[in-house]
């Protein structure tokens, strides 16, 4: 029962954590069908009430085996196959509940994907010589652990860019059965009626004197993720289901328990898998302990938030914020210099608490004194501030779409600004460069409390490439004299929310 595939094994770890088995030898066939039929009770989601004329409408889970679209009958996420092959899937599973109803679970049988969505095929092999297409073999044992987890809810799952697909640690069994309990609490415990909710699309057809109106729900927020707060964006799931889960270390009736799944999630690898297809990650401990302090969230929701350079407006079309969301999700991962260098590359803006992100990267991963980072970050707001007065020079109230006018101006001085200190040869040219640019700028002075980095910088007590790393992540921290001057985030976030109408239309 050793090295079994991570799929098998969550799905021995969750009948050990329900039915409290000791080992997989006391599995029986009774209980690999009964979780295999759970499974097949959560195969699609459909609307439940009305939804003609609703602008949301309720969704749950059943048995059902064809989809509609337009009535809103969507594969569940949690399902590891895709809307084309769901019924192989869905018949596979009756195959697999007449087999073990049937044979002894020791009997071996061929394993397809629509049991193991990554099981795949081989070249086989014959003794006169001959060479085919094979097939992996198993026992009916490891094909119904197959089978349930392909179908469990009781997994982290989403729907990423149109697949559905699952995130499973590779734990060893005693703590995988820990992560199951602590996983199937935490969702019982958020608002899952809200994760249940739908938007449903009004559309119109036809002549002013003959319009036709029709109605189509749409993918209920389950889709981006079947635990509590689950990520804007899909690409960040996996930081998503981390910060959630620290989420829970402020919980005192879960907190004990959080932080101990968190605990064992260091240094362990993780799977994203879908049907044909499984990647590997992990996390940087020091990641897991800004989730046990409670502050992964917020970054989480400060990336989704964060606007590019080159292209202020996040839409699901937008291919440059699926690529920032994908490097970011890889810095937060890995957490070393080539990640983070990837996720400087793409010129933005951030939102404030992205600053506890950096503090904990140059402090921990470049072992930069905290005081200093604390001192650069100074200077970087004294920067961003800057960039905001010089664009409101140029840019003057009453002028037609004034702040998305004074953003693109305010990116401008940024970039000049940052361009300033690339081009620096020397650390003493860094500072000369940028303090006497952001001076000409706005005539303000730097503080005082830049102070210690300026010095340190200068006499090179940090490379030049950490000070230049430094000034340009602190530089594109929103200060707080805009924030307080500009919409607020709420119409912000509005303005997001409108245009993701189309977002599970698409899916």
């Amino acid at each position: 029962m050793k090295n079994r595939h991570p799929l098998i094994k969550y799905a021995q770890a969750l009948l050990m954590a329900e039915d409290s088995y000791q080992n997989s030898s006391e599995i029986d066939s009774a209980k690999l069908s009964h979780h295999i039929q759970v499974g097949l009770e959560h195969f699609r989601v459909f609307p439940v009430n009305d939804f003609e004329g609703k602008e949301k409408v309720n969704f749950d889970f059943a048995m059902i085996e064809k989809g509609d679209t337009a009535k809103g009958i969507y594969m569940a996420p949690n399902i590891l196959s895709t809307d084309m092959l769901a019924k192989n899937t869905y018949k596979a599973a009756h195959d697999v509940l007449k087999a073990i109803e049937k044979s002894s679970l020791d009997k071996t049988e061929n394993v397809t994907m629509s049991v193991v969505p990554v099981a795949g095929e081989f070249l086989s092999f014959s003794t006169g010589g001959g060479i085919g297409r094979g097939k992996p073999k198993t026992t009916l044992l490891e094909l119904g652990l197959g089978m349930i987890a392909t179908l469990t809810p009781y997994k982290p799952c989403m729907q990423d860019r149109g697949d559905n697909t699952c995130i499973i640690p590779d734990l060893p069994l005693d703590k995988q059965v820990d992560f199951i309990r602590f996983f199937k609490d935490m969702m019982l415990h958020s608002t899952s009626e809200e994760l249940k909710t739908g938007r449903v699309k009004k559309e119109e057809t036809g002549k002013k004197n003959n319009i036709k109106t029709t109605y189509k729900p749409l993918r209920p927020l389950l889709f981006n993720g079947n635990f509590p707060n689950p990520p804007k964006s899909t690409t960040l799931g996996g930081v998503a289901l981390l910060a959630t889960i620290g989420e829970f270390c402020k919980v005192a009736e879960f907190s004990e328990r959080a932080q101990k799944v968190l605990d064992s999630l260091k240094d362990t690898p993780f799977y994203l898998i879908k049907y044909g297809d499984a990647k590997p990650f992990s996390f940087n401990h020091y990641v897991i302990e800004l989730a046990k302090t409670g502050n992964l969230k917020q970054i989480v929701d400060s990336i989704y938030y964060t606007v590019l350079f080159n292209n202020p407006h996040r839409d699901f079309n937008n291919t440059e914020y699926q690529k920032f969301d994908l490097f970011s999700s890889r810095f937060l991962q890995l957490f070393n210099n080539s990640s983070f260098k990837d996720f400087l590359s793409f010129g933005a803006e951030y939102p404030n608490p992205i600053e506890l992100l950096f503090n904990t990267y140059f402090n921990k991963m470049e072992n930069i004194d905290l005081e200093i980072v604390k001192s650069a970050r100074h200077l970087g707001k004294r920067l961003n501030l800057v960039a905001y007065l010089a664009a409101k020079a140029e840019i003057k109230e009453g002028t037609p779409n004034y702040f998305e006018k004074l953003r693109e101006q305010k990116a401008k001085v940024l970039v000049e600004l940052e361009s300033a200190a690339f081009s620096a040869k020397s650390s003493d040219a860094l500072i000369a460069q940028v303090v006497t640019r952001a001076g000409r700028l706005s005539g303000l002075d730097m503080p005082e409390e830049a102070d210690l980095f300026m010095e340190k910088t200068m006499s090179s007590q940090i490379t030049l490439e950490q000070a230049k790393n430094l000034l340009i992540a602190f530089s594109r921290l929103k200060n707080k004299k805009e924030a307080e001057e500009q919409p607020t985030i709420e119409e912000e976030i509005n303005k997001i929310k409108e245009s993701e109408i189309g977002i599970n239309e698409k899916l």
